[in-house]
Formats: C-alpha cells, structure tokens, sequence
C-alpha cells in the first residue's frame, strides 16, 4: 500500500468525486480492530493509594487480567490469570521491563484537539501516560507544515498542495496525489492510500477502525524496535461528527492502547501526538477571491498588474493565503472582509511582519535578544497586557525584545497561542514559496474551495491562530514532556527521552504494505 499525504481535510475532493463514481463505502473498509473491554468487572482500592482494574479479556465472565494504577493514577503494572483459578499468576512492572525487549509505536493523529485529550485524562483514559502536553503548532496550522517542523525538515514548498511559486499556480490535486508538498511521508512507516481518503470521510468511523486494525496487526506481526503511523481518520471523525466523534476517536485509541499492551505482556511502549487541533465549529465559507473581486482586484494564475491578486482555494481551512505585490494595501482590505479575524504580512523593506485586525495594526521584529511587537494603533494580537508583565519580570530588553522563552510561556494560553513567534516563523524558512500575506479566519468560518465546500458539511476545522485550532497534543510512555511545547522542538524532546522518531524510512526497514516514495528550523 502506497503512503499518502493529508494537506488538511480538504484536500479530497478528487478522491471524492472517483469514491462517488465507482461507489465505495463504509463495506470497502477491513475488519475492525480487536479493541480491550470497555469497562472493567470491578475496581478495588490499594492499600498504596492506588486502584486496581480487573477485567475479563476473553469473555468467559471470569476476571483474567489486572491493571494496577500508582496514586497519581498511571497504570504502572499488569497482571495475567494464566491457569483460571481466579488468582494473578504473572505480575509485570511496566517500568522494569527492559529497553532491549519493548518496542516503540509511535502514533501521529490528525486534528486531535488538546482540550479534549485533557479531557480524557482527567476522565480517567489513556492513563499509561502522565497529563497531554500542549504542542503548539504551526501557523497557518497546516498537517504538511507541522509535521515538517516535527521531523526537523521544513520548508516544505508551500502552505498547501495549491501554491503559486511566483510563476504560476500549481495544480493542488495533482502535487497532493505526488506527495509534493508533503517531505515528511518518508519519517512515517504506515498512512493511508490517497483514494481511500474519501471513503475516511464518507464513512470516518469504518475507516478509523480500518487503520487501527491495520497497525495493530502490522506491528503484532513485527520484530521491530520502532513502528511510526499516521491517521487521517481522526480528522475524518472530527470533521464530520464533531465533539463527539473526537470522543469516539479517543476512546476507541485508549481500548486499542490496553489491548496492545495485553497482547504483547507489556513490552510496547506507546507514543501519542497530533499535528494540530480541530475548533469544532461549523463553518460558512468566505468567498475570498469572489469579495476581493468585488474591491476591483484581479484574482489571477499570475501577477502582473499591481492589482492583481492570486488566492490558492484549495482546502476547507480556517487561514488563507494570498499573493500580490501589494500587500500593505491588499492585507489593510482584506481584513474588513466578514469571517477574517486578522491578516498579515512581510515589509521586507525592514524585515517585519505587519499584523493587522479590523482596529489595530503591530509590527513584529527579531533581534538576537528575541521578538518585539510594537503596536501602531490598537493591540490586534491582545497582547499589551502580557508585554507589561514581561517588563516587570524584567524579559523585555530597553529596546522591547522579549526573551523567548518568557515569551513562550506568558502567551500559550492567550487567546493566540505563541502567535508572535509563529507570525514570525510563518515568514521565515517555514515554506519555499511563501505567500505576501496570510490571513487568519474567525472560527464558524472557512476559506478554500468552493467545489469542496458544497460537498461537505464540516463540523470541525483548523488553520487559524485560535487555541483549538492550534493546540495539538502529545504524551509518551517514555517520560513526562514539559507542559506546553512548539511543535518544532516536540522532535528533539522525543528524541532526548529515548522515542526514536526522527528516522527515515528505508525500503529494506518497510512493511510490504507500506512501500516507501522518495522525496530547519
């Protein structure tokens, strides 16, 4: 099986379209996974402050299989009925297992919100893990984009698979079925074929638990020491159920989890982490080239005029881009227009980023003491009462730079998370062809393509600065990450724990379903 890119849940409508004809559908799908007992037969107190899970794992109603949690709720040992007397007979320390006989699984998930993996947690799920970290992903929060920064290897070529390389503007299906926008396919073991995309969105639940079983049989089929997989299905769940497909998703990811670490006596040591979230709105689109139209701009395949415009309409995402050799004018207009929250752009005349709201303008420079934001008028990023803070700590430099780290920390919860840096960065080596400007979409909004647009209703979408949009998560059973990361250090921190993460894939280490394709921070 052929791996395949996900520039973002838009980014099927040929697949669509070749569903349709030839009429695939939730049947297409393989057998579901083998998934752990929903409940346990009952729950006993320690005396250590701890619980005791006991559940019956072959359907007998006999209990044959424990999990004991630690007082901080972490389940630290297992343990086996291996005659039926109704007595532990085998008792494994998860921790005391040694590095030589478990095996590293590492799962990249689409679009799962932090919020809702925190959720789960604090429920009591996925608890092989300490509490989710937040990861904070790129802007435009795009899948190629952040997981280029995962595996260290941006720029990709563009923001997405439609790019205009100052030319012309590519065919976005055409670099989508190539993977020409995608370079981190070959850090990935196992995805999706492309056509089978649009059967994860026609029928996400089938689909989901297709890749789930796929994976799960893979890896009980393996020796190796490490197997990474990306899901497009949890997008597909997020994207047209909502809240509660996401729910769906996590539960079913924490039942395969624990059957997993049944099967194999312990000796998997799991990886979970998204590429972004999923705002969980539904959302109207902006018809963005339509409006600027409108203004007497000329939304074009190229630039010629200084009014001309060219807009890629490509996805259904909450950011858009734009290229012109105009921007400060086209970015100032751009951002009256009804569902844009903010635009920005490059004045490479001083190497700073200009971001505008509908009542503010700022500038973002760089030093080598950090990153300044000086506000014109207004405050469009929310951020004055955060930079009077800093000064008061003392992380803002006599000529207002902020300490990055500082920066970093003060802003993650802000209603923009991290947004100076990933403004920033979004101009900086982050993509080759990068646009003039860059827009952020109001949530209950989306820009992209009309043709897509009328096919699917979404539920759920991302691309904007807004936290849900933009906090992914991660957790590992190989240590506690730091509370909130970026997703371009998210990397290095797996790999200073032990995660093997940042391997290419070679063709003699690849599953026969899995062919390998040939393709910083």
């Amino acid at each position: 099986m052929q791996r395949i890119k996900h520039a973002g849940h838009g980014a099927i409508l040929l697949s669509i379209l070749v569903a349709a004809t030839i009429g695939l559908n939730a049947g297409c799908a393989g057998p579901p996974p083998r998934l752990f007992p929903i409940v346990p037969l009952c729950t006993q107190d320690t005396p250590s402050g701890g619980t005791d899970r006991v559940y019956d794992t072959n359907g007998d109603g006999k209990p044959d299989y424990h999990e004991r949690l630690s007082s901080d709720g972490i389940i630290t040992t297992i343990g086996y009925d291996t005659n039926g007397d109704g007595e532990i007979d085998e008792e494994i320390d998860i921790a005391a297992i040694p590095e030589k006989e478990h095996r590293h699984l590492i799962l990249v998930l689409d679009s799962i919100p932090f919020a809702m993996v925190q959720e789960a947690w604090f429920q009591g799920r996925l608890r092989f893990f300490g509490p989710p970290t937040r990861v904070v992903s790129t802007f435009p929060v795009m899948t190629d984009l952040a997981l280029a920064e995962l595996f260290n290897i941006s720029p990709t070529p563009g923001i997405e698979s439609e790019y205009f390389d100052g030319q012309q503007l590519s065919n976005g299906y055409l670099v989508y079925a190539n993977k020409g926008n995608a370079p981190w396919h070959d850090y990935v073991d196992w995805r999706l074929e492309p056509i089978m995309h649009a059967s994860a969105y026609l029928s996400p639940q089938a689909w989901y638990d297709h890749e789930l079983r796929i994976v799960q049989d893979t890896f009980n089929a393996s020796t190796r020491d490490k197997f990474t997989a990306y899901f497009v299905g949890t997008s597909a769940i997020g994207a047209r159920i909502g809240r509660t497909g996401h729910h769906m998703g996590l539960v079913r990811l924490d039942r395969f989890c624990q059957e997993l670490m049944h099967k194999t006596r312990g000796r998997v040591r799991f990886t979970l982490l998204s590429d972004h979230g999923h705002n969980m709105a539904i959302s109207q689109r902006v018809p963005l080239s339509d409006v600027l139209r409108q203004l007497s701009y000329r939304t074009s395949r190229t630039l010629e005029k200084p009014y001309d415009v060219v807009v890629p309409e490509f996805g259904m995402v909450t950011c858009a881009a734009i290229h012109t050799d105009t921007p400060d004018t086209v970015a100032r207009d751009v951002v009256s227009i009804e569902g844009i929250e903010l635009s920005a752009y490059l004045d490479a005349r001083h190497d700073e980023v200009v971001v505008l709201s509908r009542d503010g303008r700022a500038r973002i420079s760089h030093s080598s003491s950090g990153l300044r934001y000086q506000p014109e008028f207004g405050d469009p990023l929310a951020m004055l009462p955060i930079l009077d803070k800093l000064a008061q700590a003392g992380s803002i430099d006599p000529q207002g730079f902020a300490d990055d780290h500082a920066l970093f920390q003060a802003t993650v919860d802000h209603a923009y998370p991290d947004a100076v840096y990933r403004l920033w960065r979004a101009f900086h080596g982050l993509v080759v062809n990068t646009p003039q400007i860059l827009v952020s979409v109001q949530d209950g909004y989306h820009c992209g393509s009309p043709t897509q647009s009328s096919l699917i209703r979404l539920t759920a979408a991302h691309g904007n600065l807004r936290p849900m949009s933009s906090l992914g998560f991660a957790m590992t059973m190989a240590g506690q990450l730091p509370p909130a990361i970026r997703m371009a250090n998210l990397g290095k921190a797996l790999q200073d724990m032990g995660v093997p993460l940042n391997r290419k894939i070679s063709g003699e280490n690849t599953p026969p379903h899995a062919q390998p394709q040939t393709s910083r921070h």
